[in-house]
């Protein structure tokens, strides 16, 4: 029996930054992190855009909108402060005839609801010039909008964790955890360790994780995405996003930048039963490229290829689509100790930095032990 003070379960960039955020927040507390893989961010944290996203398009309440907005403030800070390669290139929303012009007005009004700043209407003169590029009938641009280098950033991270001293364990995934009467009881292959918390912020495993706890009041759904690398140009410096899915399931399938400049699309999204990440060059591929083809113009398909698969982690309760990020604590669920990240989906990089803050924050109010 290992004794420890905390338990992180979840290596991924969230985990991490929860793990900084707890050592900096109580000095020499005796706790670690428990990842199932060989490497840190092997699933969600590496398999997105790579896109800070401003915080456009979530409700004026939700955590989403909260965590995002804070989130991509603290990456551009976090940005100046170590080697990560952060770039403000600004994003244009735009809307390819006038059907869609209705939701894209809808997006901009909850945009300015949120606060979200630098968001403009795009001028006729500048249409025009998107216009050689892409079919837009109207458009508004989010300066604050930025891509991130994704592997740089997890290794950067993974570095701070290191150097803080923090036990990072690694293939150390979690078979069982039980209550006790004043902590927790969790079981890896190798070990069994008692503690007095544990945060569950292991990403696609998350609702996994809290069933064997003893929680089932929500579950867990996943939403597969491709993406396709271009080997072409494309004279745009900044993103270019469609109108997204009017429930949210995807953001559309939009450009992206790889940290040498080279261009990506995606993703698509189609719900799957499990986690894998195999792609086919099929039907979804045809229909992604048939969907890019209808706003980029000039687009040589030959240089469209295959470039790696994503899997969004998404949550119902009571049958119904949870469309917010899901963070309860004790006081919530009560369980003495026990702290839980789920549906950490778009915008959960973006907003991972200020999540992990709050959770420590909760970790505060909520284990007044410590």
């Amino acid at each position: 029996m290992i004794e420890l003070d905390g338990v992180i379960v979840g290596g991924g960039i969230l985990g991490m930054l929860i793990g900084l955020e707890v050592e900096m927040a109580f000095p020499g507390l005796d706790f670690a992190i428990l990842e199932k893989e060989r490497f840190v961010g092997e699933h969600s944290s590496s398999r997105n855009s790579g896109v800070l996203h401003a915080g456009i398009y979530y409700p004026f309440h939700s955590l989403k909108k909260k965590f995002c907005i804070e989130g991509n403030r603290l990456w551009y800070k976090m940005g100046e402060e170590i080697d990560i390669d952060v770039k403000k290139c600004g994003k244009y929303l735009i809307a390819i005839n006038e059907d869609e012009i209705p939701f894209l007005e809808k997006i901009f009004n909850q945009a300015k609801e949120n606060n979200v700043k630098n968001i403009s209407w795009v001028k006729k003169n500048e249409i025009e010039k998107l216009r050689k590029i892409i079919n837009v009938k109207k458009a508004f641009f989010s300066k604050e909008t930025g891509v991130i280098d994704l592997g740089q950033v997890i290794k950067e991270v993974e570095k701070r964790v290191f150097k803080k001293r923090i036990p990072l364990l690694k293939e150390h995934e979690v078979l069982d955890i039980r209550r006790g009467k004043n902590n927790i009881i969790v079981e890896t292959k190798d070990e069994v360790i008692e503690t007095k918390f544990l945060i569950n912020a292991c990403g696609l495993d998350s609702v996994k994780i809290r069933k064997k706890i003893g929680l089932d009041d929500i579950e867990e759904y996943f939403v597969k995405g491709y993406y396709l690398k271009y080997s072409g140009k494309i004279p745009c410096p900044s993103l270019i996003y469609p109108i997204p899915d009017k429930n949210l399931k995807g953001l559309g399938i939009h450009t992206s930048f790889d940290s040498d400049g080279s261009i990506r699309f995606g993703p698509n999204s189609f719900e799957v039963n499990k986690i894998e990440y195999e792609m086919k060059d099929d039907d979804i591929t045809k229909k992604m490229i048939e969907t890019i083809s209808k706003i980029y113009k000039h687009i040589d398909e030959k240089k469209l290829h295959l470039d790696y698969s994503g899997i969004r982690s998404k949550i119902k309760k009571n049958g119904q689509y949870y469309d917010d990020f899901w963070i309860k604590g004790p006081k919530d669920l009560g369980i003495p100790g026990y702290f839980e990240l789920c549906g950490i989906e778009s915008p959960g990089f973006t907003a991972s930095p200020a999540i992990s803050k709050f959770l420590v924050r909760k970790l505060m109010n909520e284990c007044l032990s410590f």
